[in-house]
Protein backbone atom coordinates (compact mmCIF):
# COMPACT_ATOMS: atom_id res chain seq x y z
CA UNK A 1 0.00 0.00 0.00
CA UNK A 2 0.63 3.91 -0.10
CA UNK A 3 2.56 5.60 2.72
CA UNK A 4 -0.75 7.51 2.46
CA UNK A 5 -2.53 4.47 2.84
CA UNK A 6 -0.82 3.35 5.94
CA UNK A 7 -1.42 6.46 7.93
CA UNK A 8 -4.69 6.46 7.69
CA UNK A 9 -5.48 2.83 8.32
CA UNK A 10 -2.17 1.76 10.63
CA UNK A 11 -4.32 0.19 13.06
CA UNK A 12 -5.47 -2.28 10.44
CA UNK A 13 -2.35 -2.74 8.48
CA UNK A 14 -0.43 -3.15 12.10
CA UNK A 15 -3.15 -6.00 11.99
CA UNK A 16 -2.26 -7.29 8.47
CA UNK A 17 1.71 -7.01 9.41
CA UNK A 18 0.85 -10.21 12.55
CA UNK A 19 0.93 -12.77 9.48
CA UNK A 20 2.82 -11.36 6.77
CA UNK A 21 5.39 -8.43 5.61
CA UNK A 22 4.22 -5.20 4.70
CA UNK A 23 5.38 -3.66 2.12
CA UNK A 24 4.84 0.47 1.67
CA UNK A 25 5.08 1.51 -1.11
CA UNK A 26 6.49 5.20 -3.10
CA UNK A 27 4.96 6.40 -6.37
CA UNK A 28 4.92 2.50 -7.19
CA UNK A 29 7.80 1.72 -5.96
CA UNK A 30 8.73 -0.34 -2.77
CA UNK A 31 10.49 1.94 -0.14
CA UNK A 32 10.16 0.02 3.26
CA UNK A 33 8.90 -3.18 4.79
CA UNK A 34 6.69 -3.41 8.01
CA UNK A 35 7.50 -6.19 10.14
CA UNK A 36 5.99 -7.91 13.39
CA UNK A 37 8.35 -8.66 15.71
CA UNK A 38 7.82 -12.41 15.78
CA UNK A 39 8.69 -12.78 12.63
CA UNK A 40 11.63 -10.54 12.49
CA UNK A 41 12.99 -12.49 15.84
CA UNK A 42 11.91 -16.28 13.10
CA UNK A 43 13.24 -14.73 10.40
CA UNK A 44 16.60 -14.47 12.65
CA UNK A 45 17.22 -10.89 11.44
CA UNK A 46 18.52 -9.56 15.15
CA UNK A 47 21.47 -12.31 15.18
CA UNK A 48 21.14 -13.67 11.63
CA UNK A 49 20.44 -17.42 10.71
CA UNK A 50 22.36 -20.13 12.06
CA UNK A 51 25.23 -21.09 10.28
CA UNK A 52 25.23 -17.82 7.83
CA UNK A 53 28.18 -16.50 6.27
CA UNK A 54 28.02 -13.37 5.56
CA UNK A 55 31.27 -13.17 3.01
CA UNK A 56 29.59 -16.15 1.24
CA UNK A 57 26.00 -14.38 0.80
CA UNK A 58 27.79 -11.41 -0.68
CA UNK A 59 29.70 -13.42 -3.16
CA UNK A 60 26.75 -15.26 -4.20
CA UNK A 61 24.64 -12.17 -4.35
CA UNK A 62 27.30 -10.65 -6.87
CA UNK A 63 27.49 -13.97 -8.75
CA UNK A 64 24.00 -13.40 -9.40
CA UNK A 65 23.93 -10.08 -10.28
CA UNK A 66 26.94 -10.44 -12.72
CA UNK A 67 24.73 -13.32 -14.67
CA UNK A 68 21.87 -11.33 -14.54
CA UNK A 69 24.02 -8.54 -16.00
CA UNK A 70 25.87 -10.92 -18.49
CA UNK A 71 22.66 -12.42 -19.93
CA UNK A 72 20.70 -8.86 -20.65
CA UNK A 73 19.69 -7.49 -24.03
CA UNK A 74 19.97 -4.01 -23.11
CA UNK A 75 22.93 -2.35 -22.44
CA UNK A 76 23.79 -1.76 -18.71
CA UNK A 77 25.20 1.50 -16.78
CA UNK A 78 26.20 2.87 -13.16
CA UNK A 79 26.93 5.51 -11.87
CA UNK A 80 27.92 7.01 -8.77
CA UNK A 81 26.71 10.20 -7.49
CA UNK A 82 29.44 12.29 -9.05
CA UNK A 83 28.16 10.70 -12.83
CA UNK A 84 31.34 8.27 -12.80
CA UNK A 85 31.25 5.09 -14.09
CA UNK A 86 30.99 1.80 -11.60
CA UNK A 87 29.98 -1.16 -13.77
CA UNK A 88 28.86 -1.59 -17.01
CA UNK A 89 27.67 -5.04 -19.00
CA UNK A 90 28.87 -6.54 -22.34
CA UNK A 91 26.31 -4.81 -24.19
CA UNK A 92 27.38 -1.37 -23.12
CA UNK A 93 31.11 -1.80 -24.14
CA UNK A 94 29.62 -3.00 -27.55
CA UNK A 95 27.55 0.28 -27.50
CA UNK A 96 30.41 2.13 -26.66
CA UNK A 97 33.22 0.13 -28.40
CA UNK A 98 35.63 0.49 -25.07
CA UNK A 99 36.23 -2.57 -22.40
CA UNK A 100 34.77 -2.39 -19.15
CA UNK A 101 38.39 -1.45 -17.38
CA UNK A 102 38.38 1.73 -19.82
CA UNK A 103 34.94 2.84 -18.92
CA UNK A 104 35.04 2.19 -14.94
CA UNK A 105 35.85 5.30 -13.42
CA UNK A 106 35.17 7.51 -16.31
CA UNK A 107 33.21 10.36 -16.14
CA UNK A 108 30.21 10.73 -18.00
CA UNK A 109 30.49 13.20 -19.96
CA UNK A 110 34.11 11.73 -21.11
CA UNK A 111 32.46 8.52 -22.34
CA UNK A 112 29.07 10.44 -24.43
CA UNK A 113 29.53 13.45 -26.44
CA UNK A 114 27.77 16.60 -25.18
CA UNK A 115 24.38 16.56 -27.13
CA UNK A 116 23.98 12.47 -25.60
CA UNK A 117 25.27 13.57 -22.02
CA UNK A 118 23.67 16.70 -21.17
CA UNK A 119 20.24 15.72 -21.90
CA UNK A 120 20.74 11.80 -20.16
CA UNK A 121 23.45 13.37 -17.61
CA UNK A 122 20.21 15.59 -16.51
CA UNK A 123 18.16 12.89 -16.40
CA UNK A 124 20.60 11.12 -14.39
CA UNK A 125 20.79 14.26 -12.06
CA UNK A 126 17.15 14.32 -11.66
CA UNK A 127 16.77 10.91 -10.52
CA UNK A 128 19.49 11.06 -8.00
CA UNK A 129 17.82 14.09 -6.58
CA UNK A 130 14.25 12.39 -6.58
CA UNK A 131 14.69 8.94 -6.71
CA UNK A 132 11.95 8.43 -9.43
CA UNK A 133 12.29 6.19 -12.15
CA UNK A 134 12.10 7.91 -15.62
CA UNK A 135 11.86 6.67 -19.39
CA UNK A 136 12.71 8.75 -22.72
CA UNK A 137 13.61 7.97 -26.16
CA UNK A 138 17.20 9.68 -27.35
CA UNK A 139 19.06 9.55 -30.67
CA UNK A 140 22.22 7.86 -30.78
CA UNK A 141 25.48 9.75 -31.10
CA UNK A 142 27.23 6.73 -31.38
CA UNK A 143 25.76 4.80 -33.74
CA UNK A 144 24.30 7.65 -36.31
CA UNK A 145 20.16 6.35 -37.43
CA UNK A 146 20.25 4.28 -34.43
CA UNK A 147 17.44 5.37 -31.49
CA UNK A 148 17.83 3.93 -27.90
CA UNK A 149 14.68 3.79 -25.47
CA UNK A 150 16.76 4.95 -21.87
CA UNK A 151 15.26 3.91 -18.57
CA UNK A 152 17.03 5.37 -15.72
CA UNK A 153 16.62 4.38 -11.80
CA UNK A 154 18.10 4.48 -8.60
CA UNK A 155 20.99 2.34 -7.70
CA UNK A 156 22.98 0.93 -4.78
CA UNK A 157 25.87 3.37 -4.73
CA UNK A 158 24.12 6.10 -7.01
CA UNK A 159 21.98 5.49 -10.60
CA UNK A 160 22.17 3.34 -13.09
CA UNK A 161 20.47 3.09 -16.67
CA UNK A 162 19.49 0.58 -19.29
CA UNK A 163 19.98 0.90 -23.61
CA UNK A 164 16.93 -0.44 -25.56
CA UNK A 165 17.52 -0.32 -29.16
CA UNK A 166 14.31 0.80 -30.37
CA UNK A 167 15.43 1.33 -33.95
CA UNK A 168 13.82 -1.09 -35.30
CA UNK A 169 10.28 -0.29 -33.14
CA UNK A 170 10.77 3.47 -34.91
CA UNK A 171 11.46 2.08 -38.43
CA UNK A 172 7.99 0.33 -38.00
CA UNK A 173 5.70 2.94 -36.46
CA UNK A 174 6.96 5.18 -39.80
CA UNK A 175 6.04 2.15 -41.96
CA UNK A 176 3.02 1.20 -40.52
CA UNK A 177 1.73 4.92 -40.43
CA UNK A 178 2.80 5.19 -44.16
CA UNK A 179 0.95 2.18 -45.06
CA UNK A 180 -2.21 3.42 -43.35
CA UNK A 181 -1.71 6.52 -45.00
CA UNK A 182 -1.62 4.98 -48.74
CA UNK A 183 -4.32 2.57 -47.57
CA UNK A 184 -6.32 5.64 -46.62
CA UNK A 185 -5.53 7.28 -50.05
CA UNK A 186 -6.04 3.70 -52.14
CA UNK A 187 -9.69 3.78 -50.44
CA UNK A 188 -10.85 6.81 -52.47
CA UNK A 189 -9.62 5.84 -55.93
CA UNK A 190 -12.23 4.92 -58.70
CA UNK A 191 -11.96 1.05 -60.07
CA UNK A 192 -9.24 -0.12 -57.90
CA UNK A 193 -9.88 -3.22 -56.04
CA UNK A 194 -7.67 -5.92 -53.20
CA UNK A 195 -7.69 -8.89 -52.37
CA UNK A 196 -5.62 -11.63 -50.24
CA UNK A 197 -4.38 -14.76 -50.96
CA UNK A 198 -3.28 -17.51 -48.09
CA UNK A 199 -0.09 -19.23 -48.27
CA UNK A 200 -1.91 -21.89 -50.64
CA UNK A 201 -3.10 -19.08 -53.23
CA UNK A 202 -6.37 -19.62 -52.13
CA UNK A 203 -8.81 -16.08 -52.09
CA UNK A 204 -8.59 -14.91 -47.80
CA UNK A 205 -9.41 -11.33 -48.11
CA UNK A 206 -11.77 -9.35 -50.63
CA UNK A 207 -13.03 -5.65 -50.22
CA UNK A 208 -15.87 -4.08 -51.18
CA UNK A 209 -14.44 -3.00 -54.38
CA UNK A 210 -13.43 -6.16 -55.62
CA UNK A 211 -16.90 -7.72 -54.76
CA UNK A 212 -18.28 -5.53 -56.47
CA UNK A 213 -15.58 -5.70 -59.35
CA UNK A 214 -16.63 -9.32 -59.78
CA UNK A 215 -20.19 -9.73 -58.97
CA UNK A 216 -19.54 -12.23 -56.12
CA UNK A 217 -20.14 -12.52 -52.26
CA UNK A 218 -17.14 -12.87 -50.06
CA UNK A 219 -18.89 -16.32 -49.06
CA UNK A 220 -19.00 -17.35 -52.45
CA UNK A 221 -15.41 -16.50 -53.37
CA UNK A 222 -13.70 -17.49 -50.05
CA UNK A 223 -11.21 -20.63 -50.33
CA UNK A 224 -11.56 -20.09 -54.15
CA UNK A 225 -8.46 -19.65 -55.73
CA UNK A 226 -7.58 -16.15 -58.02
CA UNK A 227 -7.20 -18.11 -61.29
CA UNK A 228 -10.66 -19.86 -60.72
CA UNK A 229 -12.66 -16.50 -62.22
CA UNK A 230 -9.78 -16.02 -65.16
CA UNK A 231 -10.24 -17.16 -68.71
CA UNK A 232 -8.59 -20.51 -69.07
CA UNK A 233 -5.90 -19.47 -71.27
CA UNK A 234 -4.66 -17.31 -68.94
CA UNK A 235 -4.93 -19.44 -65.44
CA UNK A 236 -1.36 -21.07 -66.03
CA UNK A 237 0.53 -17.20 -66.53
CA UNK A 238 -1.79 -16.07 -63.37
CA UNK A 239 -0.83 -19.17 -61.06
CA UNK A 240 2.91 -18.92 -62.28
CA UNK A 241 2.60 -14.76 -60.89
CA UNK A 242 1.46 -15.90 -57.56
CA UNK A 243 3.56 -18.85 -57.18
CA UNK A 244 6.66 -16.57 -57.67
CA UNK A 245 4.80 -14.26 -55.46
CA UNK A 246 4.68 -16.78 -52.85
CA UNK A 247 8.26 -17.31 -53.12
CA UNK A 248 9.06 -14.03 -52.16
CA UNK A 249 9.95 -12.58 -55.87
CA UNK A 250 9.89 -8.84 -56.70
CA UNK A 251 6.25 -7.41 -57.51
CA UNK A 252 4.65 -8.07 -60.75
CA UNK A 253 1.63 -6.82 -62.81
CA UNK A 254 0.25 -8.35 -65.76
CA UNK A 255 -3.28 -8.19 -67.29
CA UNK A 256 -6.23 -11.08 -67.25
CA UNK A 257 -9.49 -11.17 -68.19
CA UNK A 258 -11.92 -11.71 -64.71
CA UNK A 259 -14.96 -14.15 -65.62
CA UNK A 260 -17.26 -12.03 -63.69
CA UNK A 261 -21.01 -13.18 -62.51
CA UNK A 262 -23.18 -13.74 -65.00
CA UNK A 263 -20.94 -15.02 -67.27
CA UNK A 264 -19.60 -11.77 -68.32
CA UNK A 265 -15.64 -11.34 -68.64
CA UNK A 266 -14.00 -7.64 -67.40
CA UNK A 267 -9.74 -6.82 -68.77
CA UNK A 268 -8.22 -6.07 -65.65
CA UNK A 269 -4.96 -4.97 -64.99
CA UNK A 270 -3.43 -6.79 -61.29
CA UNK A 271 -0.23 -6.46 -59.43
CA UNK A 272 0.88 -8.67 -56.70
CA UNK A 273 3.58 -8.08 -54.12
CA UNK A 274 4.46 -10.63 -51.25
CA UNK A 275 2.60 -10.76 -47.93
CA UNK A 276 5.58 -11.39 -44.79
CA UNK A 277 4.71 -12.43 -41.54
CA UNK A 278 8.89 -12.28 -39.52
CA UNK A 279 10.39 -11.83 -43.04
CA UNK A 280 8.97 -14.97 -44.69
CA UNK A 281 6.42 -15.07 -47.34
CA UNK A 282 2.65 -15.46 -45.31
CA UNK A 283 0.77 -14.84 -48.66
CA UNK A 284 -0.09 -12.63 -51.87
CA UNK A 285 -1.92 -9.08 -51.79
CA UNK A 286 -3.78 -8.63 -55.02
CA UNK A 287 -4.37 -5.29 -56.19
CA UNK A 288 -7.07 -4.33 -59.38
CA UNK A 289 -7.08 -1.89 -62.09
CA UNK A 290 -9.82 -1.59 -64.32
Amino acid sequence: MTAGEISRNFGQWQDVALSGPVIVTHHGRPRVVMISAEHYAAAGFEEGPVGYDNDSALQTAETARSAILGHMNEAFVALDPDLRITAVNAVFEDLKGASASQLVGAAWNEVFNAPAQALIGEQFRRVLRTGETLEFESESTVQPGRSFGVRVFPYPGGVAALFVNRTEERDLRARLDRAAALEAALAVLPDLATARLNIRGVLAGMDADFLRLTGFSEPELRDCRLSDIVRPAERRGLTMAVERALQGEAPSRLPVTLLVKDGAERTVELSLATIRRDGIPDGVLVAFAA
